[in-house]
Order: structure tokens, then sequence, then C-alpha cells
């Protein structure tokens, strides 16, 4: 396993790092945009299933009698085959997590000095986002095991279910933090060495 990590975050660098710099800067905001539109369309599907609670508090319930309570809910309501569709938008959503999640932390990990600390700490960034994303699928596809039978399946579900959702949200809020956090260090650090070197030229 740390083999393969390890794999994957020096494929990651390497193939990154061959893309101009300014072009990678582009793609990365062009995925971001794509997550964001993504986003807007999956929450108003979602609300148009009258899905009784907030996402975030029916993905990490661990409670198989609850979850049957709320698709109860939305089959009574008749909006039960939106939050079908739902789920199948949300993998839309989880493809430009996963592209968004190469490619931004990989950028920003680019403006910050070749192999330090911070650098290395990004780029590993680029692993954490996408990992959360696969995480978001496996919960999708123990979603349409229940969905299949919302009245009886097993309750002992819910706990990989919320489990999987759970991993997720740590992963691509840990990922989107840590981006933004060492985006604003880059900015801060650029200026600063720009600052010095003009400081330096007058005194010269």
């Amino acid at each position: 396993m740390f083999n393969l990590l390890k794999n994957t975050y020096q494929l990651i660098q390497t193939k990154t790092t061959k893309i101009n710099l300014a072009i990678h800067g582009i793609l990365a905001l062009l995925a971001f945009a794509g997550m964001r539109f993504a986003n807007i369309i999956l929450d108003n599907s979602y609300a148009d299933s009258k899905f009784p609670v907030p996402y975030y508090v029916g993905q990490t319930t661990f409670d198989g009698g609850q979850l049957k309570e709320y698709y109860s809910f939305m089959q009574n309501a008749g909006t039960l085959n939106i939050y079908w569709q739902t789920q199948f938008i949300d993998f839309a959503f989880i493809g430009m997590v996963i592209i968004t999640g190469l490619l931004f932390p990989s950028f920003v990990a680019r403006l910050h000095q070749p192999d330090s600390f911070l650098q290395k700490a990004t780029f590993a960034l680029a692993l954490i986002m996408p990992f959360g994303g696969i995480m978001d699928s496996l919960e999708n596809l123990v979603s349409f095991v229940m969905l299949a039978q919302p009245a009886t399946f097993a309750n002992w579900l819910a706990i990989p279910y919320s489990s999987f959702a759970m991993i997720k949200f740590a992963a691509i809020g840990t990922a989107q933090i840590g981006t933004a956090l060492s985006l604003i260090i880059a900015l801060v650090l650029i200026i600063w060495r720009r600052l010095s070197q003009r400081s330096t030229v007058a005194l010269i």
C-alpha cells in the first residue's frame, strides 16, 4: 500500500510538472469552476428530491432505521425517483472533484520552492482529494443497494455508508483547506521574495 501511494504521488508530481505553469493554472481554475457548477446542479437536484434533512446529516447518521424514515418520507412525497437521479448526478460531481483534486493542489505546489516541505505537502493533497472522491463513489454504491429495497434493507448497511461519507468529508475538507492555506502562503512568499530582491537591487 505504501509503495502504491508513493508511486502515485511521484506520478502526479512528474506528470503535472511537465505542464506549462500558466496552462496548469488555467486548467486548475476551469476544473474548479466545473466542480462548482456540478455542485450547484447536484444541490438543486437534492433539494428537488425533498430529502428531509441536509445531505451531510443523512449521510453521517450511521442509523439504518433513520435512513428508512428518510426514504419513506420521499416515497410518500413521490420524489424518491428524483433522489435516485441525484445519486447519478453525484458521479459527475465526483469526477470533477477528482480532476480538481489532481490539478489544483499540484498547481499550488508548483508555486513553492522545489523540493521544499510546503511543495511536498501540497503535492500530497493531490492524493487526498481524489481519495475523497473515491470514498464518495463507494458511498453512492452502498446507497444504491439500500435504495433497491428502501423499506427493508439491512440496517447494518448504514455503517459502511456513513463511514465512507465521513472519510469523504474529512479527505475533501482537509485537501481544500490545506490547498487554500498553501496558496496563501505561496503568494505571500512570492511577494516577500520579490520585495526583498527589489530592496537588494536598490541598495546596490
